[in-house]
């Protein structure tokens, strides 16, 4: 290999090379992306494209131990493929470094094009100031590259001490250029079948466009009821994905996931997440979530603090496992250790408790130098289960991630010819399961198990997913028993522990004035329900009626079809318009779909349309 001509910069040395890079045993990276990103830009002077192909765990502790990235002719999976037999594979050292362990570089078909690689030299810019949201229509042309191949574009390739590291070099759109054309064309399309369909485009300085973000009328509507609790799901980050899309997901009154929006994320720099963000509330006529699940990344904590100002964000649990994974190491594999750690994580019931839990476990494995654990203390409100019960999150559990909405339906490698066609049947699948739990909740009646005055209620109120969740904790309260600890005024103070086991207790206080009831386990707020014992403690007090403000309005029976509630929320009269516009006709749809079951029942039908229709004449 020639000579590399170096340039000193903050001790960093940048490379430019005059000659091709050839691949060597023994190159030094300081990451898998570095070594991927000096891969990408050899085999794109070489004549080649690559592929990420398999990947290696430790047994130990499962963190990632070896990668291979391989020619994008690899495989006989499609026609195309020729069995390539190119790679290079990469491990981790001792020391931390990722380092070529093994490679080929022959290959069995022909290369497109040589030439000389020249890696831009670092430029040290400013971020340009936040994009305001603007609707584009313009179209632009170009050859689509996938969202990994155009990041590695905006990357620079530093070498220092022999190896490779990446260095962001400037805003760069990470989204193909006919993905701009395919979603604008079926954007208009949408906005001319749905009065409500709502999307913009983010443009920069060039003119160039940026994120995209969009929502149906349906996802706007579902917002008003079911937007207090929302995950932004990014799967695309951890995966090879073509495209880095995106989804706001919400939980309806099934408990089924339900789409609030989706985007497409040009780059991952905190600009970027605050503009889709601000378009999210934009398109939802400036609702702020209550609780919002998404990446602990800080770009992501960044945007969501800036736009979601007092919104609890919440760090997604599967990138919470993975960072474990990587920052524990063996530890994990110690049994006493992952005994001590999850007990302090999950069984803390008090700051003091976790305090001191996680004190004895930091000096006991002499983890004080451990910087990630360090930072995790620092963040514990957004993922200590202790901390996160307090808020609503409709539920999700606080050691798990929710449903992906798009399931099977959009893989990592989904091409943009099949983008559209997946997405919509994502959709239309979602949207069916729905309407058939809609069915089942407006026709089927639950069997009661108990005769008592609450379950009856509840059953008659709650969908039926939502009440067997109610009715388990009914059922579970004759298990436990409550004592009555002190009283003051017309608060009194319980304990409720289950029977023969004393370990299990939590504490209620009920207010006979109001009949206000607060249980330190925290399932109402965390969940909307009532509690097992806060319904002990109903029991005992003969209340023969759960209040009306524990009757969440978002998990009933019309928590969907009923009438718009908060019309304050809907900022201009065209939103308001448009979202009643969809909430007739969805609601249409459905007697449709019942009056033309029969000749019989199409003309009960008519009768009711056309009395109807007299009613609404006469209204002002």
């Amino acid at each position: 290999m020639n000579k590399l001509n170096k340039l000193n910069l903050d001790n960093t040395m940048t490379v430019r090379a005059k000659s091709r890079m050839q691949p060597r045993v023994g190159l030094e990276f300081d990451s898998a992306e570095a070594a991927q990103a000096y891969y990408t830009s050899y085999a794109a002077q070489a004549g080649f494209r690559i592929r990420i192909g398999q990947l290696y765990r430790s047994r130990v502790d499962g963190s990632i131990m070896s990668r291979r990235y391989v020619c994008q002719q690899e495989g006989f999976q499609t026609p195309m493929r020729t069995g390539c037999p190119a790679f290079i594979r990469v491990q981790k050292g001792d020391s931390g470094k990722w380092v070529l362990a093994t490679m080929k570089t022959e290959h069995n078909h022909d290369l497109y094009f040589s030439g000389e690689i020249s890696p831009p030299i670092i430029q040290q810019k400013a971020l340009p100031d936040p994009k305001p949201i603007s609707a584009v229509s313009s179209r632009t042309t170009g050859i689509s590259k996938s969202f990994k191949e155009e990041l590695m574009e905006n990357l620079d390739l530093h070498e220092t001490k022999g190896g490779f590291s990446l260095v962001k070099r400037d805003r760069g759109s990470g989204i193909g250029t006919q993905w701009y054309n395919v979603l604008l064309e079926y954007f208009q399309t949408r906005q001319s079948e749905d009065t409500g369909f709502f999307y913009a485009t983010e443009v920069d300085d060039n003119g160039r466009c940026m994120s995209v973000f969009w929502a149906d009328g349906r996802s706007r509507f579902s917002c008003t009821q079911f937007g207090d609790a929302i995950v932004f799901d990014t799967s695309y980050r951890r995966s090879s994905y073509t495209v880095p899309f995106a989804s706001f997901v919400g939980v309806n009154h099934h408990r089924q996931p339900v789409l609030l929006g989706c985007a497409l994320i040009s780059d991952e720099s905190e600009e970027s997440f605050t503009w889709v963000f601000q378009a999210w509330a934009r398109a939802m006529s400036g609702k702020r979530p209550v609780s919002i699940i998404a990446d602990q990344d800080k770009p992501v904590q960044n945007a969501i603090a800036q736009v979601f100002p007092g919104t609890h964000h919440r760090f997604s649990p599967s990138q919470i496992l993975a960072k474990e994974r990587e920052n524990l190491g063996p530890l994990r594999s110690m049994e006493e250790f992952k005994f001590e750690y999850e007990s302090c994580i999950s069984q803390s019931q008090t700051s003091s408790e976790f305090n001191s839990a996680w004190g004895v476990l930091i000096a006991k494995y002499n983890l004080e130098e451990n910087t990630w654990l360090n930072e995790m203390y620092e963040m514990r409100k957004s993922w200590v289960p202790l901390y996160i019960r307090g808020t609503f999150f409709a539920g999700i559990p606080v050691d798990g991630d929710m449903k992906s909405y798009f399931g099977t339906f959009l893989t990592p490698e989904v091409p943009l010819t099949e983008f559209l066609t997946r997405y919509t049947k994502a959709i239309e699948h979602n949207r069916e399961e729905e309407r058939n739990e809609d069915s089942n909740s407006f026709n089927l009646q639950p069997v009661l198990h108990t005769k008592d005055p609450l379950e009856e209620q509840c059953s008659r109120l709650y969908t039926i997913t939502v009440f067997k969740a109610f009715q388990q904790e009914l059922l579970e309260s004759y298990n436990y028993v409550g004592i009555k600890i002190n009283m003051e005024g017309t608060v009194s103070r319980y304990l409720v522990q289950k029977c023969g086991n004393g370990d299990e207790r939590n504490t209620v206080a009920f207010n006979a004035s109001n009949l206000n009831i607060n249980c330190s386990c925290r399932m109402f707020e965390f969940e909307g329900i009532l509690c097992r014992h806060a319904l002990k403690i109903f029991q005992v007090m003969n209340v023969k009626e759960v209040p009306s403000s524990y009757i969440l309005h978002r998990w009933t029976k019309n928590a969907k079809y009923g009438i718009i509630r908060d019309v304050e929320s809907v900022s201009g009269s065209e939103d308001l318009k448009a979202l009643m516009v969809w909430s007739l006709r969805e609601e249409a749809r459905s007697y449709i779909d019942a009056g033309s079951a029969s000749i019989e029942r199409y003309k009960l039908a008519f009768e009711i349309l056309q009395e109807g229709r007299r009613n609404l004449c006469w209204q002002n």
